[in-house]
């Protein structure tokens, strides 16, 4: 009773086959089939005949619907794996392109003095800061094992950084140039003569003074590593912002932006 409530326009047409078939054999029975029996028996069947085809008709759209619709099934997720694919792609071509910049950065920074003494090279991450607001004291994900010792100049594609304070196999502390522990030995860029030492101080910013209470030094000035000490020659420190002399000291003193933006300080790069 299930099936017949379930496939009612099969079953009515089975009946009405049914009632066909007996409707001829009674007619053959009594003396053969007259044509008004024919008749009723032929028109019967065009009927089954024709509500078949519907049915073998639906049925047919169905089946094809099924597969048509598996195809487009089948269709999106090739199409979903391309589009994976594609953004993969660019994910690994952005982050070359970065790696490009920096190191373009980075040779600029160490232009044609360094190529020559062959430093070597490493970069790493920065994984922790020790500082809130500016970056003193930070570490990175790169030690011992990558030939990191204590005193090494770390720099990114902008300039001086710092150097390192402590290192172990994964890991390295940096100190930088802000710190008020850390101190620099500097020269102008357009005068290497001019000589000065900077330091950082609490307040994340970087001072110092010039050796010659005589030095030309002006605002805008660029200062550079002198070499004394143990940063290598020639990386740049920061833009003198303000010059002052000190009638205590009888020196001239200086306050310098930094070149790295120690806020936003990501990436870096340690000189071996």
């Amino acid at each position: 009773m299930r099936w017949i409530r379930e496939h009612k326009l099969i079953s009515a047409l089975l009946a009405i086959l049914l009632a066909l078939v007996i409707i001829f054999c009674v007619s053959v029975a009594r003396g053969g089939a007259d044509s008004s029996a024919t008749d009723v028996v032929s028109k019967g069947m065009n009927v089954v005949s024709g509500g078949l085809s519907s049915v073998a008709d639906t049925i047919k759209k169905n089946v094809f619907g099924i597969f048509a619709y598996k195809k487009l099934e089948a269709d999106i997720e090739e199409l979903q794996k391309e589009n994976n694919s594609l953004k993969r792609q660019l994910a690994e071509a952005k982050i070359e392109k970065e790696q490009l910049d920096q190191l373009e950065e980075l040779s600029q920074l160490l232009n044609y003095e360094y190529t020559k003494k062959e430093f070597k090279i490493v970069s790493a991450d920065v994984t922790s800061l020790d500082g809130a607001n500016w970056t003193n004291v930070f570490t990175i994900n790169i030690g011992s094992e990558m030939g990191v010792e204590v005193g090494d100049a770390v720099v990114n594609g902008m300039g001086l950084v710092g150097k390192i304070q402590d290192t172990g196999k994964g890991w390295s502390k940096v100190t930088s140039i802000i710190d008020d522990n850390s101190k620099v030995s500097f020269k102008l860029a357009r005068d290497s003569k001019q000589l000065g030492v900077v330091a950082g101080n609490a307040m994340g910013e970087v001072s110092g003074y010039m050796l010659d209470s005589g030095s030309l030094v002006s605002q805008g000035d660029t200062i550079i590593t002198s070499g004394l000490g143990t940063y290598p020659e020639g990386l740049e420190i920061g833009t003198v912002q303000d010059v002052a002399y000190n009638s205590n000291t009888l020196l001239k003193e200086v306050t310098v932006e930094p070149a790295v933006n120690f806020k936003s300080l990501e990436k870096v790069s340690v000189i071996l």
